[in-house]
């Protein structure tokens, strides 16, 4: 049986990789949208520089990348979203893209799976990227100009070393556990927010630590306890610690309950749970 699973295994890999193709955008397909109906597991669609208008899904195990970087090449659209990835499994990936989205609903949507998005720019949508029951991979972005920079909807996705700078709100989750590591969340006019029944972990320690800095509020807790398996209107304690906000004597600005303690500096090598002033005032 174990002999049978293993050819089995086997055969589906070799078929994936033998039968696998790459279309280039504009070369052998001029419009992107076509080029993403064509491409299904194990395909790249691969999208050399210019600008392209996209609203379309991909399917699980696509490869969306372009060909020199996100500086060079954008999607956009006004309305509903650009991108859409359903039940999308981690070897699908879309990578080095500027998304425009003034006037759209989201730039890419990720409803259920665990795609991976990396080393994009999301700018001017209401959200930059929404994740709905989503275990994405978020890595090495920049959101900026978007209602919610990313957005989440009972999703445990890891948000790891992107820039999320000049939006309403950076991260907005309802309901969701992510791992938030990492990142600068700067001059947003709430960094965080935490909605619902939400557990995130946000930096936790030296090596995961975020700058959480200049925002009009670092982190917004509405988040909800639940009591067993009850829902309840009592506040949860949102824990942040091992993060940076912008000194090593910080004040930083929460909403309602929030641990912060202990905190790094700028370069993330030390900790306090206080000033280092008072502590040396105390020593003496």
């Amino acid at each position: 049986m174990k002999f049978a699973a293993a050819v089995i295994a086997f055969l589906l890999l070799f078929q994936v990789t033998c039968f696998s193709k790459t279309i280039r955008v504009p070369q052998d397909e001029p419009d992107m949208r076509m080029a993403l109906r064509n491409a299904y597991y194990g395909d790249t669609v691969l999208v050399y520089p210019g600008k392209y208008r996209v609203q379309e899904r991909v399917r699980s195990g696509v490869t969306v990348i372009s060909a020199a970087g996100k500086d060079s090449t954008t999607l956009w659209n006004r309305r509903w979203h650009i991108l859409l990835l359903n039940d999308c499994d981690m070897e699908t990936l879309v990578s080095g893209f500027t998304f425009e989205g003034r006037g759209s609903n989201a730039c890419v949507v990720c409803s259920s799976g665990a795609p991976v998005i990396t080393d994009n720019i999301f700018l001017d949508s209401w959200d930059g990227l929404g994740l709905y029951r989503s275990n994405a991979f978020v890595k090495g972005n920049k959101f900026s100009g978007c209602n919610r920079g990313i957005h989440m909807d009972e999703a445990n996705p890891e948000i790891l070393e992107n820039e999320i700078v000049r939006n309403p709100n950076g991260i907005s989750l309802i309901s969701s556990a992510p791992v938030i590591a990492r990142n600068l969340i700067k001059s947003n006019g709430r960094g965080i927010l935490v909605l619902g029944h939400s557990y995130p972990v946000i930096g936790g320690s030296l090596t995961t630590a975020n700058d959480i800095i200049s925002n009009s509020y670092d982190v917004y807790n509405e988040g909800l306890q639940i009591d067993g398996a009850l829902f309840t209107d009592r506040r949860e304690v949102c824990v942040a610690s091992h993060n940076y906000w912008g000194s090593n004597c910080p004040n930083p600005r929460l909403q309602n309950d929030v641990v912060i303690r202990p905190w790094t500096n700028a370069t993330h090598d030390s900790l306090f749970d206080k000033c280092p002033e008072e502590a040396a005032a105390e020593e003496e």
